[in-house]
């Protein structure tokens, strides 16, 4: 396979126009004023698709549950992408997203986003299980024919890059390239060191080298779209520039995309219809997903 590697930077760092301007003062004074968190405020002035079932089980466990967000007049070829929340591991709710939820349904793509297990209650790799429970279940009940893609952000795109990539996770199910049409990875944190106590609890010593997505970068990885900002203080955007040259070193179809001046949680917040204008987010997943949809939905081999 001929690699596709493109590498966009995008500056989002325009003057922004009164109105807006005035829109994104009064969403930090609402936050900071209220105490709700950024994302209920984002969900509050985000509009519901016409379709959403919440709450259904992958999997027995009381964190083995997703939500489904379905575009309105939703076809037989309509794409499926399921979104893993961040959260360091350790935090995180898919109630926090119907933001995401809808503004992906309404540009035509069924929404699925999946709680898995947290630290405390478990350490690594029993949330990577649960994700490619999730996949499994999602690609069975929800997409079957239809193309299936795989999107986290943070926290969420490690997981998430580590079941697509290592197929002990989904070995006696599938090959992934029969279950996931794409990969798009938001701030992951791909590669990186084990420096604060919490998390080498989550990742036991032993077996820290294959919690390292970029160890997994082999040729039957998806076609990924790897999205960065360069104001990330969370996750370095090196750790997606390491991912795309080990897919790429491996022959992998691979995107990366810098949005200058974007941070951690910006990139994700800008699928919200009032930060739209921060960052290209909604319009480069809705490219790459339909670029992929137009063959077949095993598309790296």
């Amino acid at each position: 396979m001929v690699p596709k590697v493109v590498r966009t930077r995008y500056c989002t760092g325009k003057r922004l126009e009164a109105p807006v301007y005035r829109i994104l003062i009064l969403f930090f004074l609402l936050v900071t004023v209220s105490g709700c968190s950024g994302a209920s405020i984002l969900n509050a002035l985000s509009r519901s698709p016409d379709e959403v079932e919440r709450d259904i089980a992958y999997g027995p466990l009381a964190r083995q549950r997703l939500d489904v967000y379905r575009p309105r007049d939703a076809g037989g070829n309509t794409p499926v992408l399921l979104f893993i929340h961040g959260g360091s591991w350790q935090h995180g709710s898919k109630e926090d997203y119907p933001f995401l939820g809808s503004a992906l349904a309404r540009i035509g793509i069924a929404t699925v986003v999946a709680d898995y297990r947290l630290h405390p209650e478990v350490i690594y790799p029993s949330f990577v299980e649960d994700v490619a429970a999730a996949i499994a279940y999602t690609k069975r009940e929800i997409a079957g024919s239809r193309p299936l893609f795989l999107m986290g952000h943070s926290a969420g795109a490690h997981i998430a890059a580590l079941a697509a990539g290592d197929p002990r996770f989904l070995e006696g199910v599938a090959n992934i390239c029969d279950l996931v049409a794409g990969f798009i990875g938001i701030a992951g944190p791909y590669d990186f060191k084990f420096t604060e106590d919490v998390y080498k609890r989550i990742f036991p010593e032993q077996i820290r080298e294959t919690a390292k997505p970029v160890n997994h970068a082999s040729g039957s990885f998806p076609p990924a779209l790897l999205l960065h900002g360069t104001d990330d203080d969370t996750v370095p955007p090196l750790r997606s520039v390491q991912m795309q040259e080990a897919l790429r070193t491996a022959g992998n179809m691979v995107d990366l995309k810098l949005y200058e001046g974007v941070n951690h949680l910006m990139i994700v917040g800008a699928l919200a219809p009032i930060l739209r204008s921060r960052a290209p987010t909604l319009e480069d997943i809705r490219g790459f997903v339909n670029s992929l949809s137009q063959g077949s939905s095993a598309a790296c081999d």
